[in-house]
């Protein structure tokens, strides 16, 4: 018991010193970097934020990270340690680097192409799936599920075509999330504060140290980023984040099968959600999947908030970005805790998944009404950029 304690202290210390260090760092040389790594407000119709601020926070999360993960190494008894080396870490770490180094250009220049950011997010879901074992080998619908298991063609390829299609997704899912000070932070914390707990709960010791290490080194982060944004994550601390927790959902399912497919998608239900609704919405008016807006149900809420303190002179308490991020983190939070509770009742995770989306549908369709529409984009004017179509 000794040990297990010494291994989370371990994970979670050095994860969020080194995290909220760094970002500390990245802040108070801002007037060094800004001009490589500042996020202006008026690059597009999905910022919500005043002035140019730097997009880097993802190098607070890996700083974080890694040094947990070795820390954690230095102090583990051989049979955490054989647990971890079973994970594959150093695949994993390579898996990622291709797709966090493109997030960072990405950060800096601004001029990446989506389709080289989702080829790259293909690449990265490819090499995880061949060496690291991170693959989805069944939709956990019986039909479905034992018409491709009798097909020998479709058994070989669908576990690969679904992975990559599910992490890939995941990893553009969470960056379009992305949007409000401390969203993404707030999500993060929640996905992974489950995940860590039904893995400790299948005595899946590595993977519970891995999810609170993500843990800690974004809440650090979150320090610069919530309530006042100081300090965002940018495309590359989303692609990690989106890797990380599309890493342990799915390994957490092939590990232990009695968990079904069905909680990893409860679990991330409201970024898929919202990245499925948002490319339906744009197909709908005939424009391009990535063509940036400001209809996230984080932008809605944030408008309607701004427009109501117009209206009635009240001031928001946190103020209209930091108030709508919260207010969207207690919808977003709801399946995912409730998945928590039901983690091998594939029945029950479907309920939460299909009245989830009826409540985003209505939540949204409440907000979204053409009479706001013109409205919108002014009162969007600092909304924190949706990265994945800026």
């Amino acid at each position: 018991m000794t040990a297990f304690y010494l291994s989370c202290i371990a994970t979670l210390l050095p994860a969020f010193g080194v995290a909220m260090v760094v970002a500390w760092v990245l802040v108070h040389t801002r007037d060094h970097h800004l001009h490589l790594t500042g996020d202006h407000p008026d690059s597009g119709p999905q910022k919500l934020h005043t002035e140019a601020t730097p997009r880097v926070g993802g190098l607070a999360v890996m700083a974080g990270l890694l040094v947990s993960l070795a820390c954690l190494y230095f102090i583990a008894a051989p049979a955490l340690r054989a647990q971890l080396d079973g994970l594959r870490p150093g695949w994993l770490l390579g898996a990622l680097g291709p797709l966090f180094a493109l997030g960072l250009l990405e950060d800096i220049w601004q001029s990446v192409s989506v389709r080289l950011r989702l080829g790259v997010s293909l690449a990265s879901g490819a090499l995880a799936y061949a060496m690291a074992g991170v693959r989805v080998p069944a939709l956990g619908l019986a039909g479905v599920d034992s018409f491709i298991q009798s097909q020998p063609l479709l058994a070989q390829l669908f576990p690969l075509i679904f992975t990559l299609v599910a992490l890939a997704g995941l990893v553009h899912a969470m960056n379009i999330v992305d949007g409000l000070n401390g969203l993404l932070a707030g999500i993060t914390l929640v996905v992974l504060g489950v995940l860590a707990f039904v893995a400790a709960s299948f005595d899946e010791t590595a993977l519970m140290l891995l999810a609170m290490s993500g843990m800690a080194a974004t809440a650090g982060f979150a320090v610069f980023n919530f309530p006042r944004g100081r300090l965002f994550c940018g495309d590359a601390g989303a692609y990690l984040i989106g890797y990380l927790v599309a890493v342990i959902v799915i390994l957490l399912v092939v590990r232990q099968r009695s968990i079904s497919p069905w909680f990893a998608l409860a679990v991330v239900i409201h970024p898929v959600t919202e990245t499925l609704y948002s490319v339906w919405r744009r197909f709908r008016l005939g424009l391009p999947p990535t063509h940036p807006d400001a209809r996230h149900m984080h932008s809605l809420w944030a408008a309607r908030l701004r427009q109501r303190s117009g209206e009635t002179g009240q001031p928001i308490w946190l103020g209209a970005n930091a108030g709508a991020s919260w207010r969207t983190l207690v919808v977003a939070s709801l399946p995912t805790l409730a998945a928590a509770t039901c983690p091998t009742q594939a029945m029950a995770l479907r309920v939460i998944c299909g009245a989830y989306i009826v409540v985003f549908i209505l939540t949204v369709r409440s907000m979204d009404r053409p009479d706001d529409t013109k409205a919108t984009p002014t009162l969007l004017l600092n909304e924190k950029s949706e990265h994945l179509s800026s």
